[in-house]
Parts: structure tokens; C-alpha cells; sequence
């Protein structure tokens, strides 16, 4: 069940609301709850907090969506992909496995600008081991529990989805074929990885301009490994052109962004490439009248058109998990 046409104008209204002589955008929680009819919740689970979203109208045993974040995200991002996915009547769980990985702006490698070495170490092997075996300890606690927040999940019908680091675990994951396996996997901008051998069903989405503000490649292209060698009848691709790699974190730009990231007449703005989905410009004095937002920033970036990756991304997890036909789309190559 694919979300319709008026929760996707909702969100694509919510995405630009920072635009020049617009007001500030109203809290994710209430514009979620009231105008998506969205139901939102959160617990602790193993000294990590893991957020669930589902459409208040939905019950019953629920399909289940997890969502990793990405470097420098917790809980609380994804937003644009976790509302298209929850609309679409599954229970999105968000849950960020390592502290390290949420906390990586704010680490002596990210104040000192040796963002090289950060991406060297969160999408390093000794990090990509950890945040594999802290996903599936939380997994498995999920999973041992047969509703979560007053929702009853239904993990026979189970998807895991994610954006960086999380794209990378969700993907880790099919590495081990004795283990828990979801039945789909959405990898939203992974870095250059071959698939595992018996890996899920995977949707690949990226984009020509979805670089790497790290340094770690230099074409946008290498993303796709994982679909390129995924085995063939089993994996699709979704480029999106003129779509940033900010963009694609899905990402609402955090409350007061919006102000610091408008252009202002006269005034020539400092400038700092977005990373993670999480970062946003430093800016110059204020002064002049706004007028849009800064190239670059949280804020332009979350005015992206996400519409037809969250209406293709619903339509893969129906095909996935409700045995629905996935249309055809110029955009979706298949593997």
C-alpha cells in the first residue's frame, strides 16, 4: 500500500517550509500527529532509544520496516522515508545501533576537520563489526517481544532499511546466512561494498550527485556496487538525479536551522558542505531580507523532491512483504 498523494504534497509542504518569507516549521511531532496522522512512540532497549511510527488508523499485526540512520543521526532522523513508510501501514522502527556513530559530529575527529579519518573509522572494519553485532543484539531483543509500544509487529513480514553506516548494516546483515534474515533490504546511499552472497531482495537508492563529503571515493557511481554484484533477480536500482547525498538522508532540517540557513540580500554566507545527512552551513552576519536557503545547507537540502523514491521505496516493501506486483518505473533498473 503505497502512501497517497496527499501525505506525499504533506511532506514535500513540510520539506520546504523554510523557504524565503516562509515561517518557521512547526515541530516534527505535531506536524506528524496532526495533519499525517501519524502515531509516535519511543523506549529504551539495551541503553539505546529506538523510535516507532506508525499511521494511527493501522492495527492489527503490523509489517515491520527497521531503519538505520546514518553517520552523526540517531533516533530521530529519516523522518521524510520513516512517514512515507509508516503511511504505507508498516510499523517503522528507528534505531541507531552505536552511540559512536550519533555522537560522531561531535567528536574530536569532526572539531578538528579530519573528516577523512572519521569516515575511515565509522565505515572502518573494526566499527562495521561492532554496529553489526549491536544490530543484532537488538534484533533479537525486538523480536522477543511480540509488540512494542502498544504495536503488535508481525516479523515474518520484516524489512531493514538504511542510510551510510546504516545502509552498510543493513546490508551486513545478509552475510550470515544461519542468522535472522530480513525479507528486503533498502541501502539509501551505501558506501562502495559488495552484496553478501545470500543477501535479501535489495532496493539500491542513489543518485548521480550523491558524493562523498569524507573523501573516501570520488564518483558517485561506486554507491552501486552492492547492486552490481548482487545476485541477479534479486536487486533493483533507484537513481534519482540532481538529488544531493543530504537529500537522500530524508532528513528534516533540526528546529531554528531554517533562519540560519536563508540567504540574506548583501551578505556573501560562509559555507560548509553537508555531511551525514546532519550538517548544516555556518553563516555570516544576518542582515537583507531572506531569500531562500543556502546552497549546501540542512535546510535546501530537506526541500529536495523525495516524492517518487517514497512512493517506489513503499511500492518494493509491498512487493516484498505483501506479495504485491512492483510497477514499472524508467528510473528502477533491475539486476
Amino acid at each position: 500500500m503505497q502512501p497517497d498523494r496527499r501525505t506525499l504534497l504533506t511532506l514535500a509542504v513540510l520539506a520546504v517550509a523554510g523557504c524565503a518569507g516562509a515561517p518557521a516549521p512547526r515541530p516534527w511531532a505535531e506536524t506528524a500527529t496532526r495533519e499525517l496522522n501519524l502515531a509516535l512512540a519511543s523506549f529504551e532497549l539495551q541503553g539505546r532509544r529506538v523510535g516507532i511510527t506508525r499511521s494511527a488508523a493501522a492495527s492489527g499485526n503490523l509489517p515491520v520496516v527497521v531503519y538505520l540512520p546514518g553517520i552523526g543521526q540517531d533516533s530521530d532522523a529519516g523522518q521524510r522515508w520513516v512517514a512515507a513508510w509508516a503511511q504505507a501501514g508498516y510499523a517503522v522502527l528507528t534505531v541507531q545501533p552505536l552511540e559512536d556513530d550519533a555522537a560522531a559530529w561531535r567528536s574530536t575527529l569532526a572539531r578538528t576537520g579530519e573528516f577523512r579519518a572519521l569516515g575511515e573509522l565509522h565505515y572502518g572494519e573494526a566499527m562495521r563489526a561492532q554496529r553489526l553485532a549491536a544490530l543484532r543484539r537488538l534484533l533479537t531483543a525486538l523480536q522477543a517481544q511480540p509488540a512494542a509500544a502498544g504495536v503488535t509487529l508481525d516479523w515474518q513480514r520484516a524489512a531493514v532499511a538504511g542510510y551510510e553506516t546504516g545502509a552498510q548494516a543493513a546490508l551486513d546483515l545478509g552475510a550470515d546466512a544461519g542468522a535472522w534474515q530480513p525479507r528486503a533490504v533498502i541501502a539509501i546511499s551505501p558506501p562502495p561494498m559488495d552484496a553478501p552472497a545470500a543477501a535479501p531482495p535489495l532496493l539500491l537508492i542513489s543518485g548521480d550527485d550523491d558524493g562523498d563529503a569524507l573523501g573516501l571515493f570520488t564518483r558517485p557511481a561506486e554507491r552501486r556496487r552492492a547492486f552490481e554484484t548482487q545476485r541477479p533477480g534479486a536487486g533493483w536500482l533507484l537513481n534519482l538525479p540532481g538529488l544531493s547525498h543530504t537529500a537522500l538522508a530524508g532528513t528534516l532540517a533540526p528546529d531554528g536551522w531554517h533562519a540560519q540557513d536563508q540567504h540574506r540580500g548583501g551578505e556573501a554566507l560562509g559555507r560548509r558542505g553537508g555531511m551525514g545527512g546532519g550538517q548544516g552551513g555556518s553563516h555570516g552576519p544576518a542582515g537583507g531580507a531572506p531569500r531562500g536557503p543556502r546552497s549546501g545547507s540542512a535546510t535546501e537540502a530537506a526541500h529536495a523532491d523525495l516524492g517518487e523514491a517514497q512512493r517506489l521505496s513503499a511500492a518494493f516493501l509491498d512487493s516484498q512483504l505483501r506479495g504485491a506486483a512492483l510497477p514499472s518505473n524508467p528510473r528502477l533498473q533491475a539486476r
